[in-house]
């Protein structure tokens, strides 16, 4: 792993370097795509409140799921880039676009389609930066793809320090590269749905049903150290749920794009008539 880079003459943390750079690409390509949904200064202003909405959420939702992480040595206020839970971020970067819409009156549904392609760079970015530094590994594995974070916590056998029982190596399964992979693949089946159903909305809601199912897929695989019910009560149902809701969107439109190209051909015809 690389947790540190030499930059400038000093050494800084890799997961931050990424962090930053996953905002700031965020927000400048986010910038970029809402130039035509939304003109003058509210598609500077927008991603901004998203930015800052998401590392805020991301925050919350890790305080309720994992109040252990928090005490006398680190509070939930802290200004430090850890603690964090992606889903969080998610939910209440949403949130702040669906409320700047409402205040806006705007259609949001073409606006979070502009946030697919910010989103999942960010989500890679953010990723790579957890494989480079070592952290958020998955449980211990064999499998030939399985690398070694020494750092893991989760997963290190501290009941065995001299690795007299269990081989010194511990390969787990890099969670972090099926993460990326699954935004990728997200982001690939959001584009191709965008352009073949000509329809506002489809693009985040099966950017975001298809990333949620990849995070449950790579959920076993994780090694975490939240709550049990978390784990295999919380996290399957507000993954499962978000998919139902995307895909149910999606079928939704899909129908409706039937029903005016139906309407379309029916008026086409009747005009031949006369």
């Amino acid at each position: 792993m690389y947790p540190f880079l030499h930059l400038f003459g000093r050494y800084i943390a890799t997961y931050y370097v990424c962090a930053a750079t996953a905002g700031i690409v965020g927000f400048l390509l986010a910038a970029f795509t809402l130039r035509k949904k939304l003109p003058g200064a509210g598609r500077w202003i927008l991603p901004l409140i998203t930015v800052v909405s998401a590392i805020i959420g991301a925050r919350l939702l890790n305080v309720l799921i994992n109040p252990k992480g928090y005490g006398e040595g680190f509070r939930a206020w802290s200004l430090q880039y850890k603690n964090l839970s992606l889903m969080g971020g998610l939910a209440t970067g949403i949130l702040a676009i669906l409320t700047f819409c409402l205040l806006a009156r705007k259609d949001p549904r073409g606006i979070l389609d502009a946030f697919v392609l910010p989103a999942a760079s960010g989500i890679v970015i953010l990723k790579i930066g957890c494989f480079l530094n070592g952290c958020c590994g998955g449980k211990s594995t064999k499998v030939p793809w399985g690398v070694e974070f020494p750092g893991n916590k989760n997963t290190t056998p501290v009941f065995d320090p001299l690795h007299i029982i269990v081989p010194s190596k511990n390969i787990v399964h890099p969670t972090q590269v099926y993460e990326i992979i699954g935004a990728l693949i997200a982001l690939v089946l959001a584009l191709v749905l965008s352009r073949l159903m000509k329809k506002p909305g489809v693009s985040a809601a099966a950017f975001s049903g298809a990333f949620a199912v990849a995070r449950w897929i790579v959920l076993p695989f994780r090694a975490l150290s939240y709550p049990k019910y978390v784990i295999h009560i919380l996290y399957p149902i507000l993954y499962g749920s978000v998919a139902l809701l995307c895909l149910a969107f999606v079928l939704w439109s899909a129908r409706r794009r039937h029903v005016d190209t139906t309407e379309v051909g029916i008026s086409s015809r009747k005009l031949d008539c006369q």
